[in-house]
């Protein structure tokens, strides 16, 4: 799979909820991602355009390392449950299972879970994931599970 062939440094939205209970923007970073994954459409991730909280020069990461400390990004699981047909993409096979950051806290909550019961095309349900060096491929993945941003 040719995924991350572009990558580029996206802003982050870290997002706290005060003690009223909204949620807002208290500081931004950096994530490193495919600079194809992130756009306009509905379906693929949208950019941050906050700048009215302060930017830290640091990068945050997906990790499966459970020692570590700092920020865990909130991100979407995604699952690929196409046809090998579909998959061709110059000739690699992708990931079953992927893992996309969510930039925005806003578009974060409004994705939803793919619900295989009710079947069909469902609203905010599936995002794109590139999958060739220039942006011209991609599979679009069902959305298994949302998990929340993680301070530790």
């Amino acid at each position: 799979m040719a995924r991350g062939v572009k990558r580029q440094s996206f802003v982050y939205e870290i997002d706290q909820e005060d003690n009223a209970g909204t949620i807002g923007v208290i500081a931004r970073m950096l994530v490193s991602m495919d600079a194809f994954n992130v756009g306009d459409e509905d379906d693929q991730v949208t950019a941050s355009t906050v700048t009215s909280s302060p930017l830290i020069k640091a990068h945050i990461s997906l990790t499966k390392n459970k020692r570590e400390f700092g920020i865990r990004p909130r991100y979407a699981l995604l699952e690929f449950s196409g046809t090998p047909e579909e998959a061709a993409c110059y000739g690699a096979t992708p990931k079953r299972y992927v893992e996309m950051p969510i930039l925005t806290f806003v578009q974060f909550g409004a994705l939803n879970i793919y619900d295989d019961v009710v079947g069909g095309d469902q609203d905010a349900t599936t995002l794109k994931v590139n999958h060739s060096y220039d942006g011209t491929k991609s599979l679009t993945y069902k959305i298994r599970d949302l998990v929340l941003q993680i301070r530790n």
